[in-house]
């Protein structure tokens, strides 16, 4: 059950008869978003509304799951080399290393109801773009399909957030986040483990790139159906109020003009962008092993359809541990500790699968161990560092351009350096991505002492610990549990950081699409 939010700051009493009526202030909108709850969401709406949500990425988690398995297959049939292969599967977060922060604002201000409509009409279509490269095998025009489909996918990721958040809040945000995992990791698994059968039964590796495009034609109708159910079912005061609605609300029902502010960009406070502002290529570090897994065990002598198999079956592991890992991080809090401690996994995996005769199940369980442990905390812990539901949506915005990008960076690196190491091995990708990683460790040390000396351990808290603190809590404003502020400077740093990362990313794709 979700617990009572209280107010951050002292509401604004001040009132206007101004027709145009800009963003709210940020005191404004952190007032009017914490207004404490008088009645608690019947968890009836909170499972069918969850039900909902993670139903609406399915589409596109089956067509990313499948290129690994296939990405022998793709270098055969298109005549592509490793390099291409890694433009092909960073096409959608090459998209999205800029457009999630503008989709995030826009999210934040029209509320994620018509967007998410949007956006999985735009998956759909771009997942029959890619299906149909296939019939004519144009690998330029299955890029052009991922990258289509990149467009959906930056803003619904975010919208998936925002929606949990508001149905779950704080207090049983992780467990939430560890079920759309696990749904989106049985998805994954089933779409990874039949790529190959699908190929070996009907003759044609291109009805796997079909059977998304189905699914994506059913999240887009599901995702109709909960915006209908939202509208006719569920009681006003329990629905998601976007900030455009309640500035409407403001000025007593006149018209808003404006579509965004850039406050919601640049007032983010430094306790958050600390997260994007040090991560740079950490999810590009991770994708080292993950993303070529199949094609390494087929060259320790496997058979492609065996590789493909352990490596989605592997995806049992997070099917089942997020839900509870979310569980525990609810209880036991520690949330930068498994952070710091995710990156030793990831080493440890890459160095048995790519320099020991170890089974590659072993190196598989490690690196699904790392995954779980290293995405989930990080992603709970931004809501806590926002803390304010307006910028929630332009916070994940930053949070996905900064993935992407180093996604986009290191897909394509990672494709160069293999196409330039003796017999396209592995070893030189998997030292690249374990330095990446072990500086991960060091990082996630980091945010240990931060979150000691100037978060008031807020993010080490259980959730009882937490809210217990917070009730005594009498300026929230000068407490570092709930004191959020932005840094001037750190938000120039973060700003231009992510404008050298889009800059280089784009550059990598441009050069090795040609």
């Amino acid at each position: 059950m979700s617990a009572p939010q209280v107010p951050l700051g002292p509401p604004d009493e001040k009132k206007t008869s101004v027709p145009v009526v800009s963003v709210p202030s940020e005191e404004e909108s952190i007032s009017a978003e914490n207004e404490p709850v008088q009645k608690a969401i019947p968890w009836t709406y909170k499972w069918i509304a969850l039900a909902c949500v993670v139903a609406f990425p399915i589409g596109q988690n089956w067509t990313n799951a499948s290129l690994g398995p296939l990405k022998n297959t793709l270098r055969q049939e298109l005549g592509i080399t490793n390099a291409q292969f890694g433009v092909i599967a960073s096409a959608d977060s090459f998209v999205n290393s800029i457009f999630p922060i503008l989709g995030g604002m826009i999210l934040d201000w029209w509320g994620p109801n018509p967007v998410t409509i949007c956006c999985t009409v735009v998956i759909f279509l771009g997942s029959v773009v890619a299906a149909a490269s296939i019939h004519i095998s144009a690998w330029r025009m299955l890029v052009a399909g991922h990258v289509i489909m990149g467009f959906g996918i930056a803003i619904l990721d975010q919208a998936q957030q925002k929606f949990i958040y508001h149905w779950f809040g704080a207090g049983g945000l992780a467990f939430a986040f560890g079920l759309e995992n696990a749904i989106s990791g049985v998805v994954g698994l089933v779409a990874g483990m039949v790529a190959i059968p699908i190929r070996e039964s009907t003759g044609w590796y291109g009805w796997t790139f079909w059977v998304p495009a189905f699914f994506c034609c059913a999240s887009m109708l599901i995702n109709i159906a909960y915006v209908f159910f939202e509208h006719i079912f569920i009681p006003k005061h329990y629905r998601l109020t976007s900030a455009r609605a309640k500035a409407v609300a403001k000025s007593h029902g006149l018209n808003v003009k404006r579509t965004f502010s850039w406050d919601s960009l640049l007032k983010l406070p430094w306790q958050y962008l600390m997260l994007p502002g040090t991560q740079i290529l950490q999810s590009g570090g991770a994708n080292g092993f993950g993303v070529s897994a199949a094609d390494m065990i087929r060259m320790k002598g496997y058979k492609e359809d065996t590789a493909g198999f352990m490596t989605t079956g592997q995806k049992v592991i997070r099917i089942v541990g997020a839900p509870i890992i979310g569980w525990l991080i609810d209880r036991y809090g520690h949330r930068f500790h498994l952070v710091a401690l995710a990156p030793l996994f990831y080493v440890l995996a890459n160095s048995l699968i790519g320099f020991t005769s170890a089974h590659p199940l072993v190196a598989l369980v490690m690196q699904s161990i790392a995954g779980l442990i290293n995405g989930m905390p990080l992603n709970v812990s931004i809501p806590l560092l926002v803390a304010d539901q307006d910028k929630l949506g332009t916070a994940f915005g930053v949070w996905r351009a900064f993935n992407n990008s180093g996604a986009t960076i290191m897909e394509v690196v990672y494709g160069v350096v293999q196409d330039g190491t003796e017999a396209m091995g592995y070893g030189r990708v998997l030292i690249i991505s374990s330095s990446i990683k072990a500086v991960g460790f060091f990082i996630g040390i980091t945010y240990i002492i931060v979150d000691f000396k100037k978060l008031g351990k807020g993010i080490t808290m259980t959730r009882s610990q937490r809210e217990a603190r917070e009730s005594e809590i009498e300026d929230r404003d000068a407490d570092p549990l709930t004191r959020r502020r932005p840094v001037k400077a750190w938000t120039i740093y973060v700003m231009c950081a992510l404008v050298a990362m889009v800059a280089t990313g784009w550059t990598l794709f441009i050069k090795y699409l040609s």
